[in-house]
């Protein structure tokens, strides 16, 4: 009797932990699954994305895969990411599109498909958008020149060389259309030369160090990303220029708030990438839901100077690495 009663209760707990396990597998296969597709990953800016992107996912319960090319011009593979995601029919995709044009057939294809697009940092060329999340680019742009422009007397010539990103990525064109927008109304100010340079650090060094032997006359030197800051940072030192040229530049790290504060940058127009990559997941789970209301949702970018660094109200966005 008692071996017949311990195998009564052996089958009751199998078929309990069977039960629990089949409901717990229902759970996790009905979860809401989000691609999300970057530039890269090799900065700060986009780490802290991808920290934005985890809490969002955790508290919204959604299944998140975050991923993205080697590096910010391979708009190939990042189209192969898209056109992946859209096969494997994932209920939305968070984008930011290396390429404005070349990235907006996978996106539009995915969209007839029923998947919600949401587009962070960098939008992308296709009415299948459903949201933009991001800076306000053109109005940073025009932060950026107010920056540059500062402090000269309206007699003094004010010469800028601008190191921008590749010519398709749509946020750095809104940068410098926001800045040139603001320049172009202050008289004594000139734009001698855009340069285009890959998005890495050796590229805008090396295109900064050429644009200054180039134009020895510059005195404001500009960059729209991550990037292109260390890039005009590190020219200016190695050529023993910070007090004779001032420099402006986008997004932060470790290195360009030590520029910030030894004075080879002057500025920097520092963006919410954590709040990029939260919201993006946040209202990618409104728009699957069908309780979006919004097509678009600027965050908040400061300008910081070595004046304002250490202000409370800019800590949270100049050392959120720490």
């Amino acid at each position: 009797m008692k071996r017949k009663s311990w195998f009564c209760l052996l089958l009751c707990f199998i078929l309990i932990f069977q039960f629990v396990a089949c409901t717990n597998n229902s759970i996790s296969t009905n979860k809401k699954q989000i691609a999300v597709i970057v530039k890269s990953q090799d900065s700060e800016f986009w780490q802290t994305v991808k920290k934005g992107v985890d809490a969002a996912a955790t508290e919204y319960n959604v299944s998140v895969k975050f991923e993205s090319p080697l590096n910010e011009e391979d708009y190939m593979t990042q189209i192969k990411m898209i056109d992946e995601a859209t096969n494997k029919n994932v209920d939305a995709i968070v984008l930011s599109a290396i390429d404005y044009d070349r990235c907006a057939e996978a996106v539009t294809n995915a969209a007839q498909k029923g998947i919600k697009i949401v587009a962070i940092d960098s939008t992308v060329h296709s009415s299948a958008v459903n949201m933009f999340i991001g800076t306000d680019n053109f109005s940073a742009g025009r932060t950026a020149a107010e920056a540059a422009v500062d402090g000269f007397s309206s007699n003094e010539k004010i010469s800028i060389g601008i190191i921008n990103c590749n010519e398709s990525t749509e946020n750095g064109q809104r940068r410098e259309e926001g800045f040139k927008d603001y320049v172009n109304n202050v008289e004594n100010a000139n734009v001698l030369q855009v340069v285009n340079v890959d998005s890495s650090v050796n590229s805008a060094t090396i295109g900064a160090i050429n644009l200054l032997k180039k134009y020895p006359n510059i005195n404001v030197l500009v960059g729209f990303n991550e990037f292109m800051t260390l890039g005009i940072g590190n020219a200016i030192s190695q050529l023993g220029l910070s007090d004779k040229v001032r420099a402006i530049g986008f997004d932060s790290n470790i290195l360009s708030i030590n520029m910030l504060e030894t004075g080879e940058m002057d500025a920097l127009i520092v963006q919410n990438p954590f709040s990029i990559g939260y919201l993006g997941i946040k209202h990618a789970v409104d728009i699957i839901e069908g309780n979006a209301t919004e097509m678009t949702v600027y965050t908040q970018a400061s300008l910081i100077t070595k004046e304002n660094m250490f202000y409370e109200e800019n800590q949270k966005f100049l050392f959120r690495f720490q």
